[in-house]
């Protein structure tokens, strides 16, 4: 059952593609099917074979217009793949492990998004957070997700507005969306946990940040999005709690 947890991920991060691409751009996620963005041809059934497609038949290119395509695609396909299967082996495919499953899924499109976008859709945060409240009543319990979804975000709240009371935006409130959702997600059920979570974030960020910055990919006037490593360490305190 977890080889079959790895394949289904790696079909929906398939799909997740879709999302990533075309939500930023308020397209369908449906309509019209895949198709190559340089020259529009209609991605093949075969070409859609999840990574091995990518590596094997199109390497890295449009099969039509030989357009190349972003190495985002097997990468989005092969971590979402791992992630179903981990947290299956935690969870199995209980209300645990399908709320988590979603849980995964929303974040991986966030992710994605932010780091490409500089910004987390609404829809990807309260549905995380509309989730988390819903799925309590017969999981973690409603008075620990509405804690989580409060102590998760009141540290961004504060920080947010440290900023913009000085007119420099330290992060987007989207972060403190994330965060909310996030925490009705997991539920609050002490200190360490929340403390643990905002660490994780901050140690993540400070880290790739520095890491962009002294390979001269970034310079400490730009844009650093914040959102991925806040959904790195929700999905890190899920998979413990």
């Amino acid at each position: 059952m977890q080889w079959l947890a790895l394949l289904v991920g790696l079909i929906i991060g398939s799909f997740l593609n879709v999302c990533i691409y075309r939500i930023p751009k308020g397209e369908s996620v449906a309509f019209p099917p895949s198709h190559c963005p340089v020259c529009g041809n209609k991605i093949k059934w075969y070409e859609n074979i999840p990574v091995f497609s990518y590596i094997f038949i199109l390497k890295g290119k449009c099969s039509e217009c030989k357009g190349s395509i972003s190495v985002q695609y097997p990468v989005v396909e092969f971590i979402t793949g791992i992630l179903f299967y981990i947290f299956f082996l935690r969870f199995g495919l209980g209300i645990f492990g399908i709320k988590y499953l979603i849980f995964i899924c929303l974040l991986v499109v966030g992710i994605w998004v932010d780091f490409t976008h500089y910004y987390i859709p609404d829809r990807i945060s309260l549905s995380i957070f509309i989730i988390g409240i819903m799925t309590s009543f017969f999981t973690i319990g409603f008075e620990k997700s509405v804690l989580g979804a409060g102590s998760f975000a009141l540290f961004y709240i504060v920080l947010y507005g440290f900023g913009e009371s000085f007119g420099y935006e330290v992060m987007g409130f989207g972060d403190v969306k994330l965060a909310m959702g996030i925490g009705a997600m997991v539920g609050y059920f002490n200190l360490y946990q929340v403390f643990m979570f905002l660490n994780i974030a901050f140690v993540l960020g400070a880290i790739i940040g520095v890491g962009l910055i002294l390979l001269k990919r970034k310079t400490r006037k730009d844009i650093m999005p914040f959102g991925p490593y806040i959904a790195i360490a929700g999905l890190v305190i899920g998979y413990l709690s």
